[in-house]
């Protein structure tokens, strides 16, 4: 029988075979922490758990060669949490925002745009939760396009928009109350006026009462947990950077 030293050998070993097909996306993820990061792994994490990251790995390397895009170290305190819920993940449509956030977290280069919240905020969604948030935007976002327009048009000069447009109450309805209730206790969405700048006068001119709002954590959150429309219009309204 080995001692448990030749065993931890056994172990690191196998790791680093399980690695070897992505070795080259965990270093550029991880900088100059790779050699002692995957170390750990081989102590803390299970096979199949490792497996499952690899192949987030893999996704990743796929999508960053198919769009030429370069890759970035991604903070420890955002990577490995994000590792560790997204291993955990079954459902088809969730895993493919695993692979949107941390392929933004690895490629863009602000570090404003991905909060390390972010993946505390998906591993508590559920698909309807985040496919709502998804239609959310989308429709507040056209919504207050429509109505800027219609602005412009009766005054030209008009430099300011009026404010966010709350969701509408056709799509509440297509969701059950608790999930709007985690929504907002996740602050994605919210029941308070929506504040358009840091200027505390400029709100929004809509009452509160009965409306539900996207918040700008939210906006943000659903851009991160996509892949960047390369080429393409900005999606809800706001550029994306090119790496």
């Amino acid at each position: 029988m080995g001692t448990p030293d030749q065993g931890l050998e056994l172990a690191k070993e196998a790791v680093k075979d399980i690695l070897a097909p992505v070795t080259d996306v965990v270093n550029q993820l991880l900088g100059p922490a790779a050699t002692e990061i995957g170390l750990s792994l081989g102590e803390s994490v299970r096979v199949w758990r490792l497996k499952r990251t690899v192949r987030l790995f893999q996704e990743l390397r796929e999508i960053a060669d198919d769009a030429g895009l370069r890759l970035k170290p991604v903070a420890p305190r955002l990577l490995f949490p994000l590792l560790e819920a997204a291993s955990l993940e079954d459902d088809k449509d969730l895993h493919e925002r695993w692979v949107a956030l941390l392929t933004n977290a690895a490629t863009t280069d602000y570090e404003s745009e991905i909060l390390p919240c972010f993946p505390d905020i998906l591993k508590q969604l559920t698909t309807e939760e985040a496919q709502f948030l998804d239609r959310a935007c989308d429709q507040v976002t056209k919504d207050s396009e429509k109505r800027w327009a219609e602005t412009r048009e009766r005054n030209p000069n008009a430099t300011e928009d009026a404010g966010s447009s709350p969701i509408s109450g056709q799509l509440l309805k297509s969701v059950h109350a608790i999930m709007v209730e985690n929504l907002e206790r996740l602050m994605l969405v919210t029941r308070v006026t929506v504040p358009l700048s840091i200027d505390d006068s400029k709100t929004n001119t809509f009452p509160p009462a009965n409306r539900l709002y996207v918040t700008e954590l939210g906006r943000s959150f659903v851009r991160a947990c996509h892949l960047p429309k390369r080429n393409q219009e900005p999606v809800w309204g706001v550029e994306l950077r090119q790496p």
